[in-house]
Order: C-alpha cells, then structure tokens, then sequence
C-alpha cells in the first residue's frame, strides 16, 4: 500500500472531527463501517467506472500503544486523523483516480496537507506534509509499484496505450450510452495471452444482431455455442468499417450480412488461450 496521511497547521483552529467525516462521505464512492460520530471508521473508495480503488482510516484505530515507536511528528503541524491507502496492484490509472480522491479531500479540507510515508526523496523544504504534487505522488507509487511487481513472472503485462484506450473507454462510458442508447456499450476487459504471457484489453461480442459502441480494445470474444473463440479487434472494425463515435474512442458497429458472416464463420483464435483477469492481476 501506499499511504498518505493527513496533517493541519499547528496555528489553525483544529477541523472539528465531524467536518472531517462530511468531506470523506461526500466523496461518491466513499464507503464506511460503523456510525457517524464512531471514534474509528474504517472504509474503502471505488471509482464506480473504472473501478479503481482505495483503503481508508477515519480516527484512530483502537491499538495498544507502542512506546518504543511512536508517531512520528513534525514541527508545525497536526495529524488529522485520516488516512487514505492505495492499493500498489494493476495499472497506474488505478493510482491516477485516487489521487483525484486525495485531491477532492484537500479542496474540502482547506489548509491541509498529505504525507506520502513512502516518498524516500526529502530535503529541508520537503521534510513532513509537503505541497501537493500528482506527479510527485504517482512517480512515488510507480516506483513502489515496480518494486512489488519485480521478479514475478505471473503479472501480466498489457502495453500502456492499450491500458490508456481501456481507461479511457470506461470513464466515458456511461456519457457515450447516455448520448447513444439504441447502442450496445460492452464492458471493456482485461484478458491473460497464455500463448504471449500478456494481458489484452477485450470486449464480449454476444449480440451480432443489435448495433455496438466498439471500444479500442485488442480483441474480441466470440461466444458460439459449442465452439466459443477469440478474434483480434481490427478484424471485426475492417469488417464492418466503423464509424467513430464521440465517446471513449469507440466505434459504431451496424448488424449486416458481413458482420453475422464474421461472427459464425470466422476462425477464431482457441478461447482456452485465454483467461480473464481482475484489475489487480496485470500491470501496464
């Protein structure tokens, strides 16, 4: 994990408890165990289209005291009693989305500042809760990210372009259905090479009679009864000759002769080559 705790200027008044709790229940996606007013809540954050996650402390957790360690304090400033972990699996835009959940707590919480207790760089004016910086703190995660990840040879690797194209793809999702609704806007996945070792941005294709909203993805699953398989994505868009849509890179895929031909008579790709993975499972 990554984690970033929050600190006040000694010299403010001190951000009442229940303030604090309002910011982070603000949050969409902000979930917490226990009841309001609770002297400790735990919880998590999802990024309900993308799927990007964090782990959160609100209070302190009820442990025995450490007198041989104790918290680490810096001149001029207070805890806040809230901190807010990364996980360091999956693609980086896992970690840009919560970073945007750390800057929104910042912005409700004026006067605050976060600490990265794994930024190994310091320096006089850097020492403690420092100026917020996104790519200070995703360089941070990435190295951490890349030290979890080394040595393993069952971490998936999917080419960043292709990860961008599938983030990009979801976020822009729900606008693209909302604006285009008689379309059918598949998610977009993620899917392990067996053949390659590598990981591939992939959408299910169960309905060649209706028209698709085609994200930019690497490959296309084919569900045919009996005899399921995988066809490359350029295939399908050559085919049908997409027209680009105004969402997340997508494009329009009308049902037609050619299309229904592709779909049960194409060769495919063997499906048992393939496995899907979870965002936690592969890396870009």
């Amino acid at each position: 994990m990554q984690t970033f705790l929050f600190y006040q200027p000694d010299h403010e008044q001190p951000i009442p408890a229940g303030d604090v709790e309002d910011a982070l229940l603000d949050q969409p996606g902000v979930e917490l165990t226990g009841a309001v007013g609770d002297a400790y809540r735990p919880g998590t954050w999802r990024h309900a289209a993308t799927g990007a996650t964090a782990v959160i402390d609100l209070g302190l957790a009820p442990l025995e005291d450490d007198q041989m360690h104790p918290p680490t304090t810096y001149l001029g400033w207070r805890p806040l009693a809230l901190a807010v972990h990364l996980p360091l699996a999956g693609p980086h835009w896992r970690c840009v989305e919560a970073l945007q959940l750390i800057e929104r707590l910042l912005a409700a919480l004026p006067g605050t500042r976060v600490l990265d207790t794994e930024d190994t760089r310091s320096s006089d004016d850097t020492l403690g809760p420092a100026p917020w910086s996104r790519p200070r703190a995703l360089a941070s995660w990435e190295r951490l990210h890349s030290g979890q990840q080394s040595g393993r040879s069952d971490y998936p690797h999917m080419g960043r372009l292709a990860s961008v194209c599938l983030w990009r793809y979801r976020r822009e999702r729900a606008s693209g259905l909302a604006a285009f609704p008689e379309l059918r806007w598949p998610e977009a996945l993620a899917l392990v090479d067996s053949a390659a070792g590598a990981a591939r941005s992939a959408i299910i294709w169960d309905h060649p009679d209706r028209p698709l909203a085609m994200p930019p993805v690497e490959l296309v699953v084919v569900p045919r009864p009996g005899a399921p398989g995988v066809l490359f994505a350029e295939v399908l868009l050559r085919t049908a000759q997409g027209e680009p849509l105004p969402f997340g890179q997508a494009a329009r895929i009308l049902p037609g002769p050619t299309t229904s031909a592709l779909f049960h008579t194409a060769e495919l790709l063997p499906a048992t080559r393939f496995k899907a993975l979870g965002d936690h499972d592969w890396t870009d």
